[in-house]
């Protein structure tokens, strides 16, 4: 008996298409086709060689597939190579050798996808999400686990780091499949805070346009291993666990209800390691203190803070994100007024968090004396565990925080902020409540009775920067 073939082998790629021995063919797509031998073809996929032998089939239809990935598929076949693999075909020749059970190429797939695909040559964004995809896919759709194994290990390579990764592929939050869930959830291994964030990023933007608690905010919830990310990590789950709180209280948002039960159950047992009260009591989570003494403002702090809009969260609503730059930069990231709006400006906030010590800053920009100017407003919160809140009005009240602080401040961390300025007045609620009505003429001190006419001019633009960790938005109207 002569010996079996071994595959992969070298039959010679000058034979495909040969009118001598090319006895199957193979029907692609716009009316192509290929010659192969049929014998090659059985050696390398029992599955063809099953529709060969044992199902008389002597012409295969592989219109699901382009022509250049049978080509190359074929040509694989011939050579026992993967030379004309692509990362561009990669994928669904890989799609093909597991379809007809081609054992050899789907390892050399494999290799391919760990020398080829996953080595980053810029390091982008774009690089890493495209070997996500592939990854995910291959999982999801083939059972094949060893591409998301290999994925991860390469995360420690990425210059962008992994929660920065996680950020932006998880940004259309509501619009990702189950399978990038997964994917997410799998990336993400045992650092629950990453998911957290992302989630309470998602939540923030759906709280300023109310919708129903969406079907992937629950499933990524469900898939939260919460008495492992209470155990490592017990103040970042305090703090997603007070957010969850406080955003179910809104009707639209009644549907997690089951899951803060968990969230209750998970403090209950956790032998008095985190607080089993989720609702807001003397456990603060922010490591700064402030009394209640007026702090003058120095200098270096009003010039602390500053925008970066460069995460747009929606149409209408921008994200500010956390920066210890010169506030300058703040005067060159602004948003612009509308031209319509004369008699009031409108600046909507919804910021996530009592963050004791940090700053946000208002810089309204106006026209005064022919000159482009800035009148600024900071508020501050000085009291986490107390939610209290003070200002400076810049040439109308003094330039110190501890002088003068918000009425009836609403004690929660969820705090959605209305700035209304006119040319007489700048009126400021918090969560439906009145927390500041300030006069520019009848309140400010006496000795700015001057300076605070400026604050009456209709701003141009305003700038908005910010010393708060995360999870703060805005809009203009």
């Amino acid at each position: 008996m002569a010996p079996r073939i071994k595959v992969p082998a070298d039959f010679g790629r000058e034979h495909i298409n040969s009118e001598v021995h090319g006895n199957l063919i193979l029907k692609l797509k716009d009316g192509e086709q290929i010659r192969a031998n049929s014998m090659i073809m059985s050696l390398n996929s029992p599955v063809i060689n099953n529709l060969i032998s044992d199902l008389c089939q002597s012409t295969l239809e592989m219109d699901d597939f382009s022509s250049e990935v049978v080509n190359c598929f074929v040509d694989c076949m011939y050579t026992g190579e993967i030379e004309k693999l692509q990362k561009d075909i990669f994928e669904d020749v890989n799609k093909m050798a597991h379809a007809f059970k081609v054992s050899w190429l789907s390892k050399k797939c494999l290799k391919f996808y760990q020398t080829d695909i996953l080595n980053f040559e810029r390091n982008t964004y774009d690089e890493i999400v495209f070997a996500c995809e592939i990854a995910s896919r291959a999982h999801t759709h083939l059972k094949q686990t060893k591409y998301v194994k290999n994925f991860i290990k390469t995360a420690a390579s990425w210059k962008i780091g992994k929660s920065i990764f996680m950020q932006r592929y998880m940004a259309d939050f509501s619009h990702l499949s189950k399978r990038q869930l997964n994917m997410a959830i799998a990336i993400a291994e045992n650092d629950h805070r990453i998911l957290a964030t992302c989630l309470v990023s998602h939540l923030s933007i759906t709280l300023l346009t109310p919708k129903e608690f969406d079907e992937n905010s629950l499933y990524l919830l469900e898939n939260i291993d919460l008495k492992r990310f209470s155990r490592e990590f017990p103040s970042n789950f305090l703090e997603f666990s007070r957010f969850l709180t406080e955003i179910s209280e809104i009707s639209s948002f009644k549907s997690i209800q089951p899951i803060l039960e968990k969230l209750v159950g998970v403090n209950e047992n956790e032998d008095g390691k985190i607080a089993s009260n989720l609702s807001y009591s003397q456990t603060s989570l922010c490591t700064n203190s402030c009394d209640s003494e007026a702090e003058e403002l120095s200098d270096d702090e009003s010039n602390s803070c500053a925008i970066q809009t460069d995460c747009d969260t929606s149409k209408d609503w921008t994200k500010i994100s956390r920066c210890d730059c010169d506030v300058s930069d703040a005067e060159k990231t602004i948003i612009e007024v509308k031209d319509e709006l004369k008699d009031q400006t409108v600046v909507e906030m919804v910021t996530t968090k009592n963050d004791a010590g940090s700053i946000i800053l208002f810089s309204y920009q106006v026209l005064f004396n022919r000159k482009t100017i800035s009148t600024k407003l900071f508020i501050k919160c000085v009291d986490a565990k107390q939610s209290r809140w003070s200002y400076v009005l810049k040439g109308c009240t003094e330039f110190a925080f501890g002088k003068r602080y918000f009425d009836n401040m609403p004690n929660s961390n969820v705090k959605m902020w209305k700035f209304t300025k006119t040319s007489t007045d700048i009126m400021i609620t918090c969560n439906d409540v009145n927390v500041l009505e300030f006069n520019f003429k009848a309140d400010s001190n006496k000795e700015f009775q001057d300076s605070s006419k400026k604050w009456s001019r209709r701003p141009i633009a305003i700038g908005i920067a910010s010393q708060f960790s995360e999870h703060t938005f805005v809009k203009v109207t």
